[in-house]
């Protein structure tokens, strides 16, 4: 390898289904000075040399990599672009401060993301396109900022931590650019904690739940072949054309989100007094309830798959790693046990409710749905649960993830809670009427995904038009002003 660049590999978490997608948050703001914006992020690939990069297969490694630029220009490793319409943006697609509770549509996709910065780590790798994308849409009466890139290159945090340095870097704050891993050339650092857990006995001391485990895995993942492929994507498309899936955004704030997570946490405490419950166990049990609060069918199952990052638990057995915090981005620390946390690639695994039918999941109360929730993310939150998915993924499923296409009746959802990646602390110079993530060019026809934004919440889902019709009756009760001007 030249001295001037160095191969950094991704992890097998990055290959299979993430690798097939690509990832956008988008912005609407009032304005913005599009200038400054494009110096700013070129000044961020320019110090950042990571982000630089070109996307590489390596035969060696067998493992998709970033060649990194260490010397030289690199203002063209960013692509900007920048659109002007004569068209106005909807009420529907803002965010209303009066109300704290509001259902609203999410703008259209091409306003955050041109035509040619649609690239999944396998096209950008051959395209030796940028890694980072932005592109801005002027309307008359706002504009609109998407930041894209593979999937298969950047988990939420990952991509967060790059939105946190452009931040920093538009508003004139000091910040330090991470470092190169310091593990050693052509090595991966996550990966070697995977390797390290995988040649481990196995870790769980109950034949039952470890059985129970890997039996969620094979019901919900299949090996990626052009077949379940395929399946997979008619599956996705029948959802979209006949089954009117549609993505809308519930925004939550103020005393309405305050009381729905009291009342939700005295019920718990009823239960039991030692059971504690999060924010997101409360909103996506709150939303699944409120999808199906009018169908009492007992023979339609509903299933949510939740992913969840591996960081933390790994820390525990890289213990360095502690202390570094997501509120900046600080550089590694020479420790080479510290990478783990501030890498940008996927660090997610999958962890699962057990199947409800939809009479199971009315009789359920909130708590008693976000009690089942949490106790399902803890279980998966110790290595015993990650060296049994680690070991399905690479021996099962060999290194290629696909989501099994799932029969006419089931309604599987998947849950990803981006508040970790902070994406709404980013300050634009303007006002900014909300933020919208995206996974194409096929997301997932029935996914629930919660971000923070100002003192409120907001949980995007694509779920069909009869659920969305529950759910504004739910938000209705929440927020008595009529909301039906925001369908």
């Amino acid at each position: 390898m030249s001295t001037d660049s160095l191969l950094v590999p991704l992890s097998q978490l990055d290959h299979g289904y993430l690798e097939k997608l690509c990832m956008t948050i988008g912005y609407v703001v009032k304005s913005v000075d599009v200038s400054a914006l494009q110096a700013a992020a070129t000044r961020v690939v320019d110090k950042w040399r990571l982000l630089a990069g070109r996307v590489v297969w390596s035969k060696k490694l067998s493992s998709w990599c970033i060649l990194v630029p260490l010397k030289g220009d690199v203002s063209n490793r960013l692509t900007f672009t920048v659109t002007t319409l004569t068209t106005r943006l909807d009420s529907s697609f803002v965010i209303n401060d009066s109300l704290s509770a509001q259902l609203l549509q999410r703008p259209p996709f091409e306003y955050f993301c041109h035509p040619s910065a649609q690239m999944p780590i396998g096209v950008c790798s051959s395209s030796g396109s940028p890694i980072i994308s932005i592109h801005v849409t002027q309307l008359s009466n706002c504009v609109c900022i998407g930041i894209n890139c593979p999937h298969g290159v950047f988990d939420a945090v990952g991509l967060g931590q790059f939105i946190h340095a452009l931040d920093n870097e538009l508003n004139g704050r000091p910040w330090e650019a991470p470092s190169f891993p310091l593990s050693g050339p052509e090595t991966n650092v996550l990966q070697e904690a995977l390797d390290d857990l995988e040649a481990l006995p196995s870790m769980y001391d109950d034949i039952h739940r470890e059985s129970t485990m890997y039996d969620s895995f094979r019901r919900e993942l299949v090996k990626f072949s052009l077949f379940n492929g395929l399946a997979l994507y008619r599956h996705t498309l029948n959802e979209y054309f006949w089954g009117s899936v549609e993505a809308k955004v519930v925004y939550l704030k103020g005393e309405t989100l305050g009381k729905l997570l009291r009342d939700v946490k005295e019920e718990v405490k009823s239960i039991d007094n030692e059971l504690k419950v999060s924010t997101s166990d409360i909103l996506v049990a709150w939303f699944l309830k409120a999808m199906y609060a009018k169908e009492m069918s007992n023979t339609k199952p509903v299933s949510l798959s939740s992913l969840i990052s591996v960081r933390n638990t790994l820390e525990k057995k890289y213990p360095a790693m502690k202390g570094y915090s997501r509120a900046y981005i600080p550089s590694f620390s020479l420790n080479k046990k510290a990478d783990l946390q501030m890498r940008i690639d996927n660090a997610i695994m999958f962890c699962y409710l057990p199947t409800l039918m939809k009479q199971q999941l009315n009789e359920m109360s909130v708590a008693q749905l976000a009690i089942l929730q949490r106790q399902v993310v803890e279980l998966a939150a110790d290595e015993a649960w990650i060296q049994g998915f680690n070991r399905y993924l690479r021996r099962g499923l060999k290194g290629n993830m696909c989501f099994r296409r799932r029969g006419r009746n089931d309604e599987p959802y998947l849950f990803t809670n981006q508040v970790i990646a902070r994406f709404d602390q980013i300050d634009f110079g303007s006002k900014t009427y909300g933020v919208f993530p995206f996974l194409k060019p096929l997301e997932p026809a029935r996914i629930i995904v919660l971000n923070k934004f100002k003192d409120g919440y907001l949980i995007l889902a694509n779920a069909r038009s009869s659920s969305w019709r529950s759910v504004m009756d739910a938000v209705e009760k929440l927020q008595p002003i009529s909301l039906k001007a925001h369908l």
